[in-house]
């Protein structure tokens, strides 16, 4: 095998052929522009999920090549173009097995040897993590970059305009307006290659403008178009500091080439987008002056940013900001400081944010810059969250605003769940957790998410209740690192499809793809594409439910134990809950005909817990007392960590209470005397059929499981039954 600067060196001699700028531009059409006929669906983004299309970072590399020396824009004959693309693939693909390498040869060393050490982890190694950084998958969407570009440098408005001739919001509306004019363009010049012989086609012309088109198309001021195109465009210098993979790539952070006459090529519209969002933190922190400045304004962009996200979802006031932990009222000892808390009922979510990148020394495989990174971007803010969580679960401390008003509900809190947030894409960010994120266990405390802001954002975009957030965060921790994926839109576009439950797996791989709903949802809300806006699985199926009318119900309330109730329920798969919504509507159809109390009671044997459904006409307070004594003894009967009760009024089926037994289980006498002849509780499956099937026959053994499965009976629910 080559060694990567050389497999790097022919790249780039190859990048540098005349002609080689139409290539590129083929393959960003091929890879990364989508087409749809009235809506955008699943089937029309299923290319961008292929292992065969070059990513993003791959073409930036051939830009950036490519601009190593001056560029023959004219097109190549029809062999010698094939000829260009073909190697170029090939020479990728040789770039990735060598990036691949040092795992792989870890692999096969210990299969040669027959020494397996389970504590070894090869990814612990910055060589080794250099080929899921390179290929890491994008975080973030163009419109949030384009979008957050904004409120991110709001504060270095007048900067911006002293030094660069623009504002924030003028640069946003420029990329708009860019964007718009290059899909147009490019769907005029595909059409047109009807008209042109096979030797002229080309999708080069698809990819120029002039700053006069955007200025006289979009109405705006042809000075302000120049001065944003300008700041964006790449110095014709010959990108010297790209001489290896690892190396800055200016192609980047200036996107916008420089064409024929007052022509300028943009190849990758996403790649202006996230210049928006990150370029100029390059042009403030270089100025001496202005670096303090513009340092604090990042910190406080994060922090707000996430702020406002929360409060769209919790409400303003349930949200705090630079929250100040101290040991008593008289403030005179800070125990700790959160910069983000919201919380509902008993739990909080406690964010500490940062504003740390991955460092070039990082990319190139430095094991003690890799480590320090993640430590100042990562580990740090977990470090911070844990100890304050530590503080907020053992009560008996002060917690107040910046003003120092006192937040008294933040001292009653049982459950927190640690959410570490950095401001910047960083690449391969939960793999590298997974990898090196060491956590303090703490009862009460959650596994942490970390994620990004932009990740923040489609969590807000789409879990817009907080029983519905709450519920997420709950799922995605204890499932932990029992997930093998790319990025956490994944694991969230798993969730909204099924609920994010293993079930009776151990351990799951989810592909990209399975955030694509999602990009469609995201693409519908903020570009104005055609396409359904809300993904079809958790968020549509309890529509027009009684389970989803009761966890509307119990979500208005925000108690403590409601609030267990709530997200209990909200972890029933759609056809678990469809079950439970039509049990429920039978018992308060026949307590409101007999008068009498009608029950439910099922159990989740593999999570050690179960459900009590009550309806009667009692008064609550007799009510209340007959339900926890049956969620005791059921409870106790099944040795449940946990058990959940709920209270139903008769004919409407409102919620009128609930409760959540959270305790360790217990030998107790007097307990086994009461639950010896109590039959054991069923499951869902089970309870239903005795509801609504009693007069069908049992199965036999080897005939197909009631529940449709597809096992036999006694390989599925008989045991159970």
């Amino acid at each position: 095998m080559r060694t990567e600067q050389q497999v790097f060196d022919e790249l780039a001699d190859l990048c540098v052929r005349p002609g080689f700028i139409h290539v590129i531009a083929y393959f960003c059409f091929r890879d990364h522009v989508v087409g749809y006929k009235d809506e955008l669906k699943g089937e029309d983004y299923a290319k961008l999920f292929s292992h065969s299309r070059l990513i993003r970072t791959e073409i930036s590399t051939l830009i950036g090549l490519m601009v190593r020396a001056p560029r023959d824009h004219a097109v190549p004959p029809t062999a010698e173009f094939e000829r260009l693309a073909n190697k170029a693939e090939s020479l990728l693909e040789e770039l990735h097995d060598v990036l691949k390498e040092p795992v792989r040869s870890e692999m096969i060393k210990a299969m040669t040897e027959g020494k397996f050490d389970p504590a070894y982890n090869p990814f612990k190694r910055a060589d080794a993590l250099r080929e899921p950084i390179f290929y890491a998958a994008e975080s973030a969407y163009p419109s949030q970059y384009r979008d957050f570009s904004v409120p991110k440098y709001a504060q270095d408005a007048d900067w911006l305009r002293r030094n660069k001739g623009f504002s924030p919001d003028e640069a946003k509306a420029i990329a708009m307006a860019i964007t718009s004019f290059l899909n147009a363009k490019l769907l005029t010049t595909v059409r047109g290659l009807g008209q042109k012989h096979p030797k002229d086609w080309t999708l080069f012309d698809g990819f120029v403008f002039t700053t006069a088109e955007i200025a006289e198309e979009f109405g705006l001021a042809k000075a302000t178009v120049d001065a944003v195109v300008d700041a964006f465009t790449l110095p014709e210098d010959g990108n010297p500091a790209f001489s290896s993979l690892g190396d800055f790539n200016a192609a980047n952070a200036f996107p916008i080439l420089r064409g024929e006459g007052d022509a300028r090529v943009l190849l990758l519209c996403v790649s202006l987008t996230e210049a928006l969002y990150d370029t100029p933190f390059y042009w403030l922190n270089g100025d001496k002056a202005y670096r303090q400045t513009a340092s604090a304004n990042r910190g406080a962009f994060t922090e707000d940013f996430t702020a406002e996200r929360l409060k769209a979802v919790f409400g303003a006031d349930r949200v705090f900001l630079n929250v100040d932990i101290w040991e008593t009222s008289a403030r005179k000892k800070k125990l700790g400081e959160v910069d983000v808390l919201a919380m509902i009922g008993d739990i909080a979510i406690l964010v500490q944010a940062k504003s740390k990148k991955l460092t070039l020394s990082a990319r190139k495989g430095n094991d003690l810059q890799l480590q320090s990174d993640f430590k100042g971007a990562v580990q740090d803010a977990c470090d911070q969250a844990v100890d304050c969580a530590k503080h907020l679960l053992a009560g008996g401390i002060f917690v107040a605003d910046p003003d120092g008003n006192e937040i008294a509900t933040a001292s009653s809190l049982t459950k927190i769940h640690p959410v570490c947030v950095v401001s910047d894409h960083y690449p391969s960010l939960t793999f590298q957790a997974q990898q090196f994120l060491t956590i303090e266990s703490v009862k009460g405390m959650q596994r942490p998410l970390v994620c990004d802001v932009f990740f923040i954002d489609v969590m807000a975009e789409f879990l817009t209740t907080p029983l519905r957030f709450l519920s997420y965060l709950e799922l995605r921790s204890l499932v932990g690192d029992r997930i093998g994926l790319s990025h956490e839109i994944v694991a969230l576009g798993y969730h909204l499809k099924k609920n994010l439950w293993l079930g009776e797996y151990d351990y799951f791989v989810l592909d990209d793809d399975l955030s694509a709903d999602i990009d469609i949802a995201m693409a519908a809300r903020r570009e104005g594409i055609d396409g359904q806006k809300t993904p079809r699985g958790v968020l549509t199926d309890l529509q027009d439910t009684t389970v989803g009318r009761l966890i509307s119900e119990i979500e208005a309330r925000s108690e403590p134990r409601t609030v267990a109730v709530g997200l209990e329920l909200l972890k029933l798969s759609g056809a678990s809950a469809l079950q439970l919504s039509r049990m429920i509507d039978g018992i308060v159809v026949d307590t409101q005909r007999t008068g009498k109390r009608h029950d439910i009671t099922f159990a989740i044997e593999k999570d050690k817990t179960g459900i009590t459904v009550h309806c009667n006409f009692e008064p609550d307070w007799i009510a209340a007392n007959s339900l926890k004594q049956h969620c005791e003894l059921r409870k106790y009967s099944i040795e449940a960590s946990k058990w959940f009760g709920m209270s139903v009024s008769p004919g409407d089926g409102a919620f009128r209470f609930g409760i959540a037994l959270d305790y360790e289980w217990k030998r107790n006498f007097q307990m086994d005397a009461q639950t010896a002849t109590l039959p054991a509780p069923k499951s869902i499956d089970h309870v239903e059929r005795m509801m609504f099937g009693g007069a069908q026959p049992v199965p036999g053994r080897n005939d197909p499981c009631y529940c449709g499965s597809g096992l036999k009976y006694k390989k599925c629910h008989l045991p159970r039954d």
